[in-house]
C-alpha cells in the first residue's frame, strides 16, 4: 500500500514540476546553510582542541596582568604588554623549587620590524630557551634544524613566514635583520606547517637573550613575558596551581584579591573558548534555520495550494473508498518526500561548499551526525510543514469535494 502511495506522491509531484522544484530550493538553501555554518563552527572547535593538545594537558602559563597577556603566553599573536603586573627571572627561580615541576623556562615576546631583502613587515618574535622548549612544546621541523643552547642571533620560523610573508621565499639560511638596530639573524629551520589554526605557523623563534636585545627598553631589567611551566606525569595539576599561586602572591607581596598574574591551563583554555564555541555554533545553526523555516512555510503554501486544486481528484479518492488516514498519508508522504528531497540537495551542496572551504585553508568540517540530522530534520520539517493541508485534504466531504468540480 505504501508503495502505491508514494508513486502517487511522485506522480502529483511531476504534474507540478516547476513549483514543487521551486517550494524544494526553500530547504535546498535552508539545509546547505546548515552544513556550511555549522561545519564552520566544529571546524574551527577542532582546530582549537588541536591546538590545546599541543599546548598540553600537564601544561601551565603563568602570564602578567591578566588575561590580557594571554597571547604572549603560547601564541604568536600580536602581542601588547600587560598595563599592571610584571615577571621577572626571579619569579622564575622560585617556582623550580615547587614540588611537582618537571620543566620550568622563561619566554620574552617582542614585536619589531624585520626586513628581508627590500621588504619590511612587523611580526612576533618569541625568545625562548631552546632545550626546555624542545622537552614541553611538540615541534616538526621541516627544513633545517631547532634553536640549540649556545646559538646566537639565529632564528626558526613558521610556515606562513617562510611562504607568505614576503615576495620572495624564505630558505634555510637567508638572513633577516630586525629590531632598530636592524641586527641580522640567520634562518637555520622551518617548522612543519600544522594547520591554518595554529599560531606556530606564523612564529618566530629566537634565543630568549636575543629577544631581551631586540624589546630593548620596553622590558625592565630581568623582566621576562611569560613563564612556562610542565608537571611531572600524574601529578595534581590543581595542587601545584595552588602552589604557584601562593609562592607568586608572596614574592610580589600581594593579597589573593590584588594578583596580578594569571594562570593559564589546557583545562581553563577548553572551559573559555568551549562555551564560545557552543554559542557561536548554536547562532549560526539559528540563523541558518530561519531559511529553513522559510523553507518549510513554501511547503505548506504548495500543499494548501495542491489540496485547493485537487478538490474534485480527493472527493473522488473518496468515493472510492480512501478514507481519512489513507488521505493524510498521501499528502503526508508528499510533503514529506518534497522536504527530503531538498536536503539531499542541500547536505550535497554544503558539504561542497565545505570541502571547498577546508581546500583552501579555512577551518571546516562536516560530520556524518550533521549529516545525517539534517536529513532527517528537512524530511521532519516537510512532514509538519504538510500536516494541516493533509488534515484539511482528509476532512473534505466527498459529495462537496465532487461538486466543486462541476
Amino acid at each position: 500500500m505504501y508503495a502505491e502511495f508514494f508513486a502517487y506522491a511522485i506522480n502529483s509531484l511531476k504534474q507540478r514540476s516547476l513549483r514543487s522544484w521551486l517550494t524544494v530550493l526553500g530547504i535546498v538553501i535552508g539545509i546547505a546553510s546548515i552544513i556550511v555554518l555549522v561545519s564552520l563552527a566544529q571546524g574551527l572547535n577542532a582546530g582549537i582542541s588541536e591546538q590545546l593538545e599541543k599546548f598540553g594537558s600537564r601544561t601551565i602559563v603563568v602570564i602578567p596582568g591578566g588575561s590580557v597577556g594571554l597571547q604572549s603566553a603560547f601564541s604568536s599573536a600580536n602581542y601588547r604588554p600587560p598595563s599592571i603586573g610584571k615577571l621577572y627571572k626571579n619569579d622564575a627561580e622560585r617556582l623550580k623549587k615547587i614540588e611537582g615541576v618537571e620543566y620550568i623556562s622563561t619566554v620574552i615576546q617582542t614585536r619589531p620590524d624585520i626586513s628581508f631583502k627590500k621588504e619590511s613587515i612587523t611580526a612576533s618574535v618569541n625568545g625562548i630557551e631552546p632545550s626546555v622548549f624542545k622537552q614541553t612544546q611538540a615541534l616538526e621541523i621541516e627544513k633545517g634544524r631547532f634553536l640549540t643552547d649556545t646559538d646566537r642571533q639565529v632564528a626558526v620560523i613558521g610556515e606562513k613566514i617562510a611562504s607568505d610573508a614576503f615576495d620572495e621565499k624564505v630558505e634555510v639560511g637567508s638572513v633577516f635583520r630586525m629590531g632598530s638596530e636592524k641586527k641580522s639573524f640567520r634562518v637555520v629551520g622551518v617548522l612543519k606547517k600544522s594547520g591554518s589554526q595554529s599560531g606556530m605557523d606564523s612564529a618566530i623563534y629566537v634565543p630568549v637573550e636575543d629577544a631581551r636585545s631586540l624589546a630593548g627598553d620596553s622590558l625592565f631589567e630581568n623582566e621576562v613575558s611569560a613563564i612556562r611551566l610542565t608537571i611531572v606525569p600524574d601529578a595534581d595539576i590543581a595542587g601545584v596551581k595552588e602552589r604557584i599561586t601562593s609562592e607568586l602572591l608572596s614574592a610580589h607581596k600581594l593579597r589573593e584579591e590584588e594578583k596580578d598574574f594569571s594562570l593559564i591551563t589546557s583545562d581553563f583554555l577548553k572551559e573559555q573558548i568551549g562555551a564560545i564555541t557552543d554559542m557561536l555554533s548554536l547562532f549560526l545553526g539559528g540563523v541558518a534555520a530561519v531559511s529553513l523555516i522559510v523553507g518549510g512555510v513554501g511547503i505548506a503554501n504548495t500543499m494548501f495550494m495542491a489540496v485547493l486544486e485537487r478538490t474534485k481528484e480527493i472527493g473522488t479518492l473518496k468515493a472510492v473508498g480512501a478514507d481519512e488516514k489513507k488521505i493524510t498519508k498521501m499528502f503526508l508522504i508528499e510533503s514529506g518526500l518534497l522536504g527530503f528531497a531538498g536536503g539531499l540537495i542541500g547536505v550535497a551542496l554544503g558539504v561542497g561548499v565545505s570541502l571547498v572551504l577546508s581546500y583552501f585553508g579555512v577551518p571546516s568540517y562536516a560530520g556524518a551526525e550533521l549529516v545525517l540530522f539534517c536529513l532527517l530534520f528537512s524530511l521532519a520539517a516537510g512532514v509538519l510543514s504538510g500536516y494541516f493541508p493533509a488534515k484539511r485534504a482528509a476532512k473534505m466531504n466527498a459529495v462537496d469535494a465532487l461538486g466543486s468540480g462541476e
